[in-house]
């Protein structure tokens, strides 16, 4: 056995990891640090504060110049100026308004201690007292160009300073803004020292985690080996019980047999008869729990070999005769002629799977009629190797049909849930829904096959079961043919009907009988359709019913029924009594006897 982790190695395990993080956190900060240090906006801001107050103080000076030539240029002849004068005078207020307003109007404010912001001012009052002057020049009075010339020469020394001002103080705010990115890119530089001895440090760490992982996973290795060892070991343990027991169980059943054989009385006949399928079951449910620690441990692995399927299915359905007794299921069975008589598959597993489903499924399905098919399936083959042996693997499809009570709640919510789901274990499916249903579930899923079901509260159920099978080819549907005998059914409106029929049709002519067509034949026909008349299901007959039955008797038609109307209408001699689970090879045999 592997020793466990030392504490004081899981200490040190847990110290590195919080040193990782402690270094990734570290580096996450000082990345965040670096992203307003190399923001480029504040460079962008000073160039933009340098060039724009430089053009736009030199544009009012310009402007100031362009007023100052268009006045004197203006003459008697240019009368009336149109608004050129406003216009020239409007250009110069724009350049004063741009200098005043915004990101440039708040950078001047603080050009020379508010020097720049006084002369912007007096320069902007000067040229509001001007406007009513270029209000008369507007309305044609030459007289007033000297006086604008007057004012506008005063505030010329103004403007210029005022450039000056700007200028110097653009110059000094980017001298200041070039010192600030000086220390930026020093605490940059600092930062990524930081940054790269925090990277060394981390990789550091993480080769001793990936050194830590690395055995941790070796550990975990070890320790999955030991648990399938004791996986195999409760495997082989519970192998060697499964079977002690069957060979107890085995004996058992040879006393029994034995017991049978020289026994006169039929009572003791039955019971024996019952203790035998009941020894049977218990040998069945034993394989089945097999091979439920089997396919927990991953070590099932399927028998596949050729046999008639058939047989199988019709062996397996007479094993549960008893079940079907007591809880009064009305159960058929029936191979679709569709498949071939030889198949491969795990019949084991097969009979094992089918026989705990029933089991199970029995007390949902009590006084109702159970059907059971076997036919080829519509699903395709998806990861199932494409052949078995010399033949093709096709999808065969069990079906079980009943007309029952319907499957709980916590049954139909475990078979809907995937068996292989790690977070779906052995125990909680055992727990929702009982160790026949899971037993069932698991095996279908080990077999490749898939279940699909649909049940209502009070209309019973329907499970579908596909496997893959080496079928080789699906026969095709024979043709129809006259039968040498006819047969009619009487309708019991059960599932019956429709089973007899299907179970019949291909060797027999086969037609459905209502009641009131029987009354009709027994009364005005003196010779009837069909050779053989067979009463699936009827709880009681009655005294009309019985007259007409002798009736049909007396055309030479043939009686066949089951067991139960024969015991309780002792006086009317049918031709055949069959029962319960309806077989091909039963209704061939009595039917052939009889002829």
């Amino acid at each position: 056995m592997t020793p466990e982790t030392p504490k004081p190695d899981q200490h040190r395990k847990r110290t590195l990891i919080n040193l990782l993080l402690i270094c990734v956190c570290t580096s996450s900060l000082l990345t965040l640090l670096l992203l307003p240090l190399t923001d480029s906006s504040a460079r962008l801001n000073a160039r933009q504060v340098f060039d724009s107050s430089r053009w736009h103080s030199l544009q009012l000076q310009l402007q100031t110049y362009r007023l100052m030539n268009y006045l004197s240029d203006l003459s008697a002849e240019d009368l009336p100026v149109n608004g050129n004068a406003y216009f020239q005078y409007d250009l110069v207020l724009s350049r004063v308004d741009l200098l005043r307003k915004g990101d440039l109007g708040r950078h001047i404010r603080n050009f020379a201690n508010g020097r720049a912001t006084r002369l912007l001012n007096i320069i902007s009052g000067e040229l509001e007292l001007i406007s009513l002057n270029i209000e008369h020049l507007e309305n044609g009075r030459l007289d007033q160009v000297p006086i604008i010339m007057a004012r506008l020469r005063l505030l010329d020394s103004q403007v210029t300073d005022f450039v000056v001002i700007v200028n110097q103080g653009a110059n000094d705010y980017v001298t200041n803004k070039r010192a600030e990115l000086d220390v930026q890119l020093e605490y940059i530089q600092w930062i990524s020292v930081m940054l790269l001895c925090l990277s060394a440090g981390a990789l550091l760490i993480t080769f001793k985690l990936a050194q830590k992982l690395r055995r941790a996973l070796r550990y975990n290795y070890n320790l999955e080996r030991q648990v399938q060892a004791i996986r195999r070991g409760k495997v082989e343990v519970i192998g060697r019980m499964t079977n002690e027991l069957k060979s107890s169980l085995t004996g058992i059943i040879s006393h029994l047999s034995s017991l049978q054989q020289h026994s006169t009385e039929q009572a003791a006949k039955d019971v024996l008869e019952q203790s035998i399928s009941q020894n049977s079951l218990i040998q069945t449910q034993l394989d089945g729990y097999h091979d439920l620690v089997l396919i927990e441990a991953f070590q099932l692995q399927p028998n596949v070999h050729e046999g008639n399927v058939r047989d199988q299915l019709e062996y397996t359905a007479h094993a549960l005769e008893h079940i079907f007794s007591a809880h009064n299921i009305r159960a058929l069975c029936h191979v679709d002629p569709r498949l071939p008589t030889l198949v491969d598959a795990d019949y084991q597993r097969l009979h094992e799977m089918l026989t705990l489903l029933i089991l199970n499924l029995a007390p949902f399905c009590t006084d109702a009629e159970l059907l059971i098919n076997l036919r080829p399936s519509k699903l395709p083959l998806l990861h199932q190797p494409a052949k078995h042996g010399d033949k093709a693997t096709k999808m065969v499809q069990i079906g079980l049909r009943d007309a029952g009570a319907g499957l709980p709640e916590a049954i139909q919510t475990g078979l809907r849930a995937n068996p292989f789901n790690p977070n779906n274990t052995v125990l909680s499916q055992i727990e929702q829904m009982g160790l026949g249903f899971t037993l069932c579930h698991y095996l279908i899923g080990a077999l490749d096959g898939e279940l699909h079901f649909t049940s209502s509260s009070g209309k019973g159920s329907e499970i579908w079961i596909d496997l893959p099978l080496g079928v080789g080819t699906f026969v095709a549907e024979p043709e129809t043919t006259p039968a040498a005998q006819s047969i009619a059914i009487l309708n019991s409106n059960t599932l019956l009907d429709q089973g007899l029929q299907a179970l019949l049709e291909p060797r027999y002519t086969v037609q459905c009988l209502s009641e009131e067509e029987l009354a009709i034949l027994a009364l005005n026909t003196t010779e009837a359709p069909f050779s053989w008349l067979l009463i699936s299901d009827k709880a009681t007959l009655s005294a009309a019913q019985l007259e007409y039955v002798t009736q049909l008797q007396r055309l030479s038609v043939k009686i066949i029924w089951c067991s139960t109307l024969a015991q309780q209408h002792p006086d009317v001699d049918a031709d055949a009594v069959y029962h319960y689970p309806i077989t091909l090879s039963q209704l061939t045999t009595l039917l052939g006897a009889s002829d």
